[in-house]
């Protein structure tokens, strides 16, 4: 996939060039997509013609010898202005496209200094249409991601102590193995291991509280590998002394991700909220759907949360080679939440997720 042309086609409809500004505040992963710079700070425009990158002198050492014959690289320092002036007036840009995100500050930072040309914000976020559907190179390595975080789940199980471990004993050592073992960049997330009556709450913060015997466990992670992240739920229960309601509830929550999962398996394009109503009418059947609080997933790449959205709201239209979450989840407040989440390639409906999704007692 030619990201470059792909974007071009975009941003062409509504200007001369595209501009996409990264600053320390906001934390996108779209410069890194589109030029493979990893920096806090940077700059990438796209004429009709070429790309470039402006980098200032903390990171020009590293980037200027970057091997990518379709992107030119240049220093800025103060001088900014008139390094990009001169550009523009070369490149013959009346018009630049820029993404909604971008802050009115900034906006009116570049309308400062670019009086001659028309600033063009455009309604949707340029770099994220391109990002949405990934290529087999992306695709390889987020399945990598993922490998990892299912060797990690595996290893989590064995470490795992009741009545010893706290929940951050265990987001802890999540995070050590897979910086130190695995070689990973980081976690694609702050880890969610929220035990006992702490599970009904979907995006639950750690605390120092011991995990008891009989009751529920909600292990919520993934890891950044290469650039790339990974996403993953379990729910499992320790203890010999299963709560039946938590039981009967479980396998509903697996059948309804099971019947998500196969939407995502087409030849022709699918609404993707069609996989979310998949999993919603079949807490629907038992009553149950007014406990599921959030969407049925998300994409995933470079950022935990990418386009698409499978929610009852979600007005885009799966293509294929999307990947994204599927993780429906009941959760009764005070009791327990069970959610189960796999990641999965839409279009060939592959599930790269690999742990058991058997009912697990610890």
């Amino acid at each position: 996939m030619d990201k470059f042309k792909n974007l071009r086609k975009i941003w062409q409809k509504e200007g001369d060039a595209y501009l996409l500004f990264k600053s320390e505040a906001l934390k996108l992963n779209d410069l890194r997509y589109l030029t493979g710079f990893d920096g806090s700070m940077g700059i990438f425009l796209q004429t009709k013609e070429k790309n470039y990158l402006f980098v200032d002198g903390r990171y020009f050492e590293k980037v200027k010898n970057q091997k990518n014959e379709d992107l030119e690289i240049i220093l800025y320092d103060i001088n900014f202005k008139k390094v990009i002036k001169s550009l523009l007036k070369k490149e013959k840009v009346k018009k630049i496209v820029i993404d909604p995100y971008q802050s009115f500050a900034f906006i009116k930072r570049l309308e400062k200094i670019l009086k001659n040309v028309k600033i063009v914000v455009s309604k949707k976020e340029i770099t994220s249409q391109v990002r949405i559907r990934k290529d087999e190179k992306e695709i390889e390595v987020l399945k990598k991601a993922q490998e990892i975080a299912d060797k990690i789940f595996k290893e989590i199980l064995n470490f795992i102590k009741p009545e010893k471990h706290t929940e951050r004993e265990v987001a802890f050592k999540i995070y050590e193995l897979a910086v130190k073992k695995y070689g990973c960049e980081g976690l694609s997330f702050e880890p969610i291991i929220a035990s006992g009556n702490s599970s009904s709450i979907p995006h639950y913060r750690n605390e120092n509280k011991i995990i008891k015997n009989n009751s529920p466990l909600l292990l919520d992670f993934g890891v950044i590998y290469q650039g790339y992240v990974s996403d993953m739920t379990r729910t499992l229960w320790i203890g010999n002394k299963i709560d039946p309601e938590f039981k009967k509830i479980y396998y509903i929550v697996l059948e309804a991700q099971k019947l998500a999962i196969e939407k995502c398996s087409f030849e022709k394009k699918v609404k993707a909220k069609e996989v979310d109503k998949a999993a919603r009418n079949y807490f629907k059947k038992f009553g149950y759907e007014k406990y599921f609080l959030h969407s049925t997933g998300h994409g995933i790449g470079m950022d935990i949360h990418e386009a698409p959205i499978l929610s009852p709201y979600s007005k885009e239209i799966l293509k294929g080679n999307e990947v994204v979450t599927i993780e429906p989840g009941i959760y009764f407040e005070g009791k327990f939440g069970i959610r189960i989440e796999d990641t999965v390639i839409t279009g060939r409906g592959e599930n790269i997720t690999f742990s058991s999704k058997e009912l697990l007692r610890l």
